[in-house]
């Protein structure tokens, strides 16, 4: 989820100063993001598979399995602590890289793209309910073989560069400001070239989100603000909003997944 750019990054064509930096709320150049503890946040929120996240990745893997996708260049942006939206990108990966900025978080996911833990099995076993899935008959291998970790911000990511994407729980949660949320889907859906497939998540309603003793701010989202923000860069676009039952922290609403092809 952490996914940061270099001090001061922001939403110009190189890497400047925040486009919230006088808004007032918390920017992503201000959070000390390489306090980020990945192995306490991988046990909180999803050592169990959740029904809510099992829905996200089953719409995830349904959506990609019809998109007449192979031998793809494939990008999850801001992957931080989390490997399931990788996992629907696996069967029509030529490439699939896992783009993060905080240190610990990069480090993680490259012991992960290695061999990933046993953990995310039931993960895969709700992608392998396709043919297409199962076809993969060792993900782990898979992974190792297409997939490369890059420390880069969703802030400086190239244009026009992969031919599918995911991006979870990202352009909500690495700041409190609104101008760097709008930004980081701007920058992701650039970042795919014409025409190409993504899934996107959401929290909705999230005030910010703790990790061990830290605090980290997030963008308080309505359904509606979201279909607004992507709108201008994205169409033949799909919204599902999924209910948190239970809720992950006070105010959380639920989960919005949107799926589409990129304009480009």
């Amino acid at each position: 989820m952490a996914l940061t750019p270099a001090a001061g990054a922001g939403c110009n064509t190189s890497s400047t100063t925040p486009p919230g930096l006088h808004s007032g709320a918390t920017v992503n150049s201000e959070i000390e993001w390489d306090t980020f503890d990945p192995q306490w946040y991988v046990r909180h929120n999803y050592s169990v598979l959740r029904a809510d996240d099992r829905e996200l990745l089953r719409r995830t893997r349904d959506f990609f399995a019809d998109a007449t996708l192979t031998g793809a260049h494939c990008v999850d942006v801001g992957s931080g602590a989390n490997l399931y939206p990788v996992l629907p990108l696996l069967p029509f990966a030529h490439s699939l890289d896992l783009c993060e900025w905080s240190a610990p978080n990069v480090s993680w996911l490259r012991t992960q793209v290695d061999g990933f833990d046993e953990l995310w099995d039931p993960y895969w076993r709700v992608c392998a309910e396709l043919p297409a899935y199962a076809a993969v008959t060792d993900p782990r291998r898979r992974l190792a073989q297409v997939g490369r970790v890059l420390r880069l911000s969703v802030f400086d990511l190239p244009r026009h560069t992969w031919d599918a994407g995911t991006m979870f729980f990202v352009a909500c949660s690495i700041s409190a400001d609104r101008a760097e949320y709008e930004c980081a889907i701007g920058r992701f859906l650039d970042a795919l070239r014409p025409r190409s497939p993504f899934a996107m998540a959401f929290m909705l309603g999230s005030q910010g989100y703790g990790v061990g003793q830290r605090w980290f701010p997030a963008v308080e989202l309505r359904r509606s603000e979201v279909v607004a923000s992507i709108a201008a860069g994205a169409y033949d676009v799909d919204i599902h909003e999924v209910p948190a039952e239970p809720p992950l922290r006070d105010g959380h609403l639920g989960m919005l997944l949107v799926t589409g092809r990129a304009r480009g």
